[in-house]
């Protein structure tokens, strides 16, 4: 099924099969996507390169040009004049908020003589002010689809994947070639993108390199800024006694991603393996996003009840107390572009770490209060169903650290998971040599990081 099908699909049998408050957010969200773009202000999507000035006309409320309408105050938004937009900075001089609300043209609104359009703005009470606006400018204010490539061109790329899917779309390449040559970072960057995967091969396997830089932090600030966490800006994935994290254990590790407890989790995260001499212990991969899109396929309804539903993750232990709620699937409603592989309903993030959830809030079973959102049956429903998806062996990808590996995957999108592991006497916890029986050393990275670094490479 298509993915537009899917969209088709997931709007009438939600709208079939909710009432009220749901329904109306359906219908408002998904059935009639271009709500979403009311804030632009834009009538027609088309082209309005090359309008004449017998083509433009303008009121109180909004200019008209060949193929474009906007409002007056949008238009007026968009200046970008020196003294709107410092030249050197390219910040803003101006507030939305100064905009007044009966801002209009002095005069008839004309092209010059390079085919710009001069436009003199007067309201009541303010300087009138002149604003130039290229045909390319009108063009791009006036396209969905370019507003979606200023930040998603990149997005088409994204593969949905399952065991099979990933062993031709992997990324794998050498810690020397990934620092040294830019055609290496740069697949190794979009191949993260792609698939949420990647990984080095042959990095050192000691905590620091020569120039004293811990190897995993070396390796994550040439995408961009290290996130720092309670964790400090890297730590030690090992064995140990009392441990205050599961994953400090040589227990099993479910599948999960880290830190959902934070209103901002890291987006990227890097192991970068030292030691390893544990018999078990292969780490365990599986895309989420191609979870929840079978979902979507399989069964709307459940896909919806998890975009709705409170889900409260914490962490309380050893001196800190993390708690936000958030639902298991994240949309992104906007700056949208409807391809074959992804469907009009674009996913942002997934939400699913069951190790760090709290309980559920008594609210949620309320009858009055879930009226609004899904009731508690429908929601575990829901999620039993992406979990037997997400756990199908076919879904995961699994692979065993070698010293020297080092593994980069997307937080909010590719779940990770441990074995469990056992130690010999000679290789438990920390040696003499300073190294441990299975070290791993971790870091993260924002997305909002990872997605400078991506739309840089892109040329965005």
């Amino acid at each position: 099924m298509s993915g537009l099908s899917r969209f088709v699909c997931f709007t009438r049998q939600v709208v079939e099969y909710h009432l009220g408050y749901r329904s109306n957010y359906i219908i408002s969200i998904y059935r009639h996507p271009q709500i979403l773009r009311r804030y632009s202000h834009v009538a027609s999507p088309k082209d309005a390169q090359g309008a004449t000035n017998a083509q433009i006309s303008s009121n109180e409320r909004q200019i008209s040009f060949k193929d474009a309408t906007f409002e007056n105050t949008f238009l007026r938004d968009a200046c970008s004049c020196s003294i709107c937009v410092d030249t050197s900075t390219q910040q803003r001089r101006f507030s939305t908020g100064q905009i007044p609300l009966d801002v209009r043209p002095k005069s008839l609104v004309q092209a010059n003589k390079d085919g710009e359009y001069e436009v003199t703005w007067t309201a009541k009470g303010v300087e009138d002010h002149v604003s130039v606006y290229s045909q390319e400018r009108i063009a791009q204010l006036a396209s969905p689809l370019w507003r979606y490539n200023n930040r998603w061109r990149f997005a088409r790329d994204a593969v949905l994947w399952d065991t099979e899917t990933l062993h031709g779309n992997l990324v794998s390449r050498l810690y020397d070639d990934y620092m040294n040559d830019e055609e290496a970072f740069k697949d190794v960057v979009f191949g993260l993108y792609r698939t949420g995967l990647a990984f080095l091969r042959d990095s050192p396997t000691k905590e620091r390199t020569g120039d004293m830089e811990i190897v995993v932090e070396k390796i994550a600030k040439k995408i961009g800024y290290i996130k720092e966490t309670f964790y400090g800006t890297s730590w030690d994935v090992v064995s140990r006694p009392d441990a205050k994290n599961i994953a400090y254990t040589s227990e099993s590790l479910p599948l999960h991603m880290d830190l959902l407890y934070y209103e901002s989790p890291p987006g990227v995260q890097l192991l970068h393996c030292i030691a390893n001499h544990a018999e078990g212990g292969e780490s365990v991969y599986a895309d989420s996003f191609h979870a929840a899109y079978q979902l979507l396929e399989d069964d709307p309804i459940s896909f919806y009840n998890l975009t709705m539903f409170p889900i409260t993750f914490h962490y309380r232990n050893d001196g800190y107390h993390y708690v936000y709620t958030r639902p298991l699937i994240e949309l992104d409603n906007f700056y949208t572009k409807p391809t074959p592989e992804h469907p009009v309903v674009r996913i942002k993030c997934v939400n699913y770490s069951p190790p760090f959830q709290a309980p559920f809030e008594h609210f949620v079973t309320h009858s009055e209060t879930a009226e609004r959102k899904v009731e508690f049956g429908e929601f575990i429903r829901a999620f039993n169903k992406f979990e037997k998806i997400v756990y199908k062996h076919s879904q995961q990808f699994e692979s065993k650290f070698k010293p020297g590996d080092v593994a980069l995957f997307m937080n909010r999108r590719v779940l990770h998971s441990r074995r469990r592991f056992t130690l010999t006497s000679s290789t438990e916890g920390f040696n003499n040599d300073g190294s441990y029986g299975r070290w791993l050393k971790g870091t993260y990275l924002d997305i909002d990081s990872f997605y400078s670094k991506l739309r840089e490479l892109s040329r965005l």
